[in-house]
């Protein structure tokens, strides 16, 4: 019967550095090679020569066991041909082993690549978005061509254990990325291996019919997988009112006008402006194109596809913030960062990149965008006293049971606007009534 090495070439190194792992298929004492989706750098291997022949060997426990799960399926694939495989050459057992029964061959990474193009065309821009950094995670494991088939039990341990491993990676202004040295956080590694198993199970359901004994697609790895559970911070990214006030108050920082906008300037505004429309997030400030008698319509770009009332919200902007408006007026939008960030990603890095002199000002050195959203319904609920329905709804949250009838029930937007007015009743804003816009 044949037998199986993985096995790695010395002479075989790429431009790169890297080496591509095979299979090594004896029968009748001729060898031939079967070529994988894996590669291995320098760190990954280790190096001896023996009687002169040097010698490559794998170090990486993730590969090693990734290939210790291909050549099993290899060698049971070899076992259901049957007594006749015995007689086969080398060959023969090769082209057997890296085809099908019926043809079928699924890359699951190009596949989940489509799914996110598909949920994009539904206007679910950022999971589209989420889905691809995760196959974009699953490619750097297994290589470019992945096939369906190969995603087993040992295969998704081993790949919970590469993401672990793997750095996180922060994106570059050049569209690159890089390794911060920083591991990854429980939810990113449970988040990936989640986005595999929707797109696993949406290949199956679409190219398997068991009623017609059509399966294709046979393992059910995730049926005896268990996902890694994410461990929820009680940590609540919440200022106190006397933290927002000090915003409030902080002085602009002016510069030499040809160098633009202050990030100091923008991130306060932009955060409060948020803070003041009832947490409104930084990619419908972005879209926002609908504002009348003081009144800003907008859908969350969140949920709106997936609400039947499409997430749709209107926001009374009080007097004191209404200078604000003004000031970030756009041309066909309501605000005119579109003018200048060429996303809504963009805008909320540059804002982010800004609240961190804040919150070193503030003494609340890990201060983002999410603070305004948090802080507006903690010191609703908390200060207020606002009902946590009402919180919710200012959130332009949905309560599933009210789904139906927000469709066909004219929602009333005034409480929320009475709970708002409250909540701005807390500062002095008084700030923004005697500063001038920048030069």
């Amino acid at each position: 019967m044949a037998t199986f090495k993985v096995v790695v070439l010395p002479h075989q190194k790429k431009e790169d550095g890297t080496y591509n792992v095979k299979i090594r298929v004896t029968q009748a004492r001729k060898s031939k090679y079967i070529k994988t989706s894996q590669f291995v750098s320098a760190q990954d291997i280790s190096r001896k020569k023996e009687k002169g022949v040097e010698k490559i060997k794998i170090k990486n426990q993730a590969i090693i066991d990734l290939m210790d799960e291909l050549v099993l399926s290899y060698r049971r694939k070899l076992t259901s041909a049957g007594i006749q495989a015995e007689s086969w050459d080398v060959d023969k057992i090769v082209e057997y082993l890296t085809g099908s029964s019926d043809g079928f061959y699924l890359n699951i990474i190009q596949y989940g690549k489509d799914y996110a193009d598909s949920l994009e065309k539904q206007g679910r821009t950022g999971t589209a978005k989420s889905y691809r950094v995760a196959m974009n995670a699953l490619e750097r494991f297994a290589g470019p061509d992945l096939d369906v088939n190969q995603i087993t039990v040992s295969f998704l341990k081993s790949y919970e254990r590469f993401l672990r491993e793997e750095p996180t990676l922060c994106g570059t202004r050049s569209g690159g990325v890089v390794a911060t040295g920083k591991p990854k956080a429980g939810r990113a590694v449970s988040s990936y291996i989640s986005f595999l198993k929707t797109v696993f199970n949406n290949a199956k359901l679409e190219y398997n019919d068991e009623e017609a004994g059509v399966v294709r697609i046979p393992l059910s790895p995730f049926s005896k997988y268990k996902i890694p559970e994410v461990i929820v911070s009680v940590e609540h990214r919440v200022l106190s009112v006397e933290q927002i006030q000090r915003i409030i108050d902080l002085p602009y920082v002016y510069q030499n006008k040809n160098k633009g906008y202050s990030l100091f300037n923008i991130a306060k505004d932009v955060f409060l402006i948020s803070f003041a429309l009832m947490g409104m997030n930084t990619a419908d400030l972005y879209e926002a194109c609908e504002y009348s008698g003081y009144v800003l319509t907008y859908q969350r770009r969140k949920t709106r596809t997936r609400r039947k009332d499409k997430a749709l919200i209107k926001v009374f902007v009080e007097p004191e913030i209404r200078p604000l408006i003004e000031k970030y007026r756009g041309n066909g939008t309501v605000f005119c960062f579109s003018d200048h960030y060429v996303t809504s990603d963009m805008l909320n890095a540059m804002v982010n990149i800004g609240l961190k002199r804040i919150g070193r000002e503030i003494g609340v050195p890990d201060l983002n965008f999410y603070y305004a959203r948090h802080s507006m319904a903690s010191i609703c609920a908390n200060k207020l006293g606002i009902d946590i329905a009402r919180v919710d709804e200012m959130l332009n949250h949905s309560d599933p049971k009210l789904s139906l009838a927000r469709v066909y029930i004219e929602k009333d937007f005034r409480p929320l606007w009475e709970a708002n007015r409250r909540l701005l009743d807390l500062f002095d804003w008084s700030f923004y009534a005697k500063e001038k816009p920048e030069e």
